[in-house]
């Protein structure tokens, strides 16, 4: 257990590393206030530069928000940089999206926490209002739930090994994306695919191919090393099996030698007894070659039977059930996941 001291010593240097490889603003940028804002700050007495600061979740003049631009259509509720937005699908500009193409079933929510995130102000360089379209890549938070969608590429997300939408291919979506996402249960988490025998474009989900129903874990957006999960309790079979065709080959050689190291025993001290005063001379010949009959048939029973014959055939049967996704695999034995894939 580390005493406090050296506690502190290790937050030390954990903060000093997250400084150097995370970029995030001060809880007020002041580089970033407009001119007449900062004099007015500067003339202030402390308790109302507060104020005017937003300390205490005070109202600002909401410098740093950006007006939004919207369509027809939308309408949206509204405080501060904080919006969520009713409409039709689209993550962009008027033309974006399916509502954009003039699609049909295309309903969407858009809640956005930070429209242009470290970007945000309300004024451009030359002073007039900037008017700002749903930006899904520097958009500080937010949840997107659509209709009817091409989500991957709203987002840029890599196609894994369940593939991506495209506009050929649309689906429904709840998107979540933020600089960090955390989902919390008190009790359990469950991540389910393939509910419904429907999906929401009238689309059947076939079980002729399931890869599109499994569940991709991709760091760094990057797909191009996908490789399925290892299921646990089969991987577990499988080398428990394993352990025991070792030992088994372990207890034929045991044999092996055993009987190799008796017959040699005997070669080495067998003796003959000689007609001249019955003094022993050459090898009984006789109890050698009896023996020698012995030992080959219990190496052949006990050793060459099981190397040439079970052997093969157990470990054909252990590449078969746990190792190939044929045959043994139907029995539910093969140790990679058939949905579910990880970089």
């Amino acid at each position: 257990m580390a005493t406090r001291d050296e506690q502190k010593k290790l937050a030390a240097t954990w903060s000093a590393y997250d400084a150097k490889v995370t970029k995030a603003t001060s809880g007020m940028d002041d580089s970033a206030l407009p001119e007449g804002m900062k004099e007015e700050l500067a003339e202030q007495e402390p308790g109302a530069a507060a104020t005017t600061r937003g300390v205490g979740n005070a109202d600002t003049d909401g410098w740093d928000v950006p007006l939004l631009l919207l369509s027809n259509n939308e309408k949206m509720i509204r405080k501060g940089n904080a919006t969520i937005r009713l409409g039709k699908d689209r993550h962009g500009h008027n033309l974006s999206g399916e509502g954009g193409r003039g699609n049909s079933h295309c309903a969407a929510i858009d809640i956005c926490a930070g429209h242009m995130g470290w970007l945000a102000k309300n004024k451009n360089k030359k002073g007039n209002p900037l008017y700002v379209d749903p930006n899904f890549k520097i958009d500080a938070a937010r949840v997107y739930i659509s209709q009817k969608a091409n989500v991957d590429d709203y987002f840029n997300l890599a196609r894994g090994a369940v593939g991506s939408t495209s506009y050929a291919d649309l689906r429904s979506c709840v998107a979540m994306k933020a600089d960090t996402v955390r989902i919390i249960a008190r009790d359990n988490i469950k991540l389910v695919t393939r509910g419904d025998q429907v999906n929401s474009q009238g689309g059947k989900t076939s079980n002729q191919y399931k890869k599109v129903y499994g569940i991709d874990l991709i760091a760094m957006n990057d797909s191009t090393d996908m490789q399925p999960l290892v299921k646990g309790d089969n991987l577990l079979m499988c080398l428990t099996t394993l352990m025991e065709l070792i030992e088994t080959v372990t207890t034929i050689l045991e044999n092996f030698f055993q009987y190799d190291q008796a017959f040699k025993d005997k070669v080495a001290k067998h003796t003959h007894m000689s007609p001249f005063y019955g003094s022993e001379t050459a090898p009984d010949f006789k109890k050698v070659l009896l023996e020698g009959v012995n030992q080959a048939v219990s190496t052949a029973l006990n050793c060459q039977v099981p190397l040439m014959l079970d052997l093969p055939m157990d470990f054909a049967a252990l590449k078969n059930d746990y190792l190939e996704d044929t045959g043994g695999a139907v029995g539910g034995k093969f140790i990679l996941s058939k949905y579910n894939s990880t970089n």
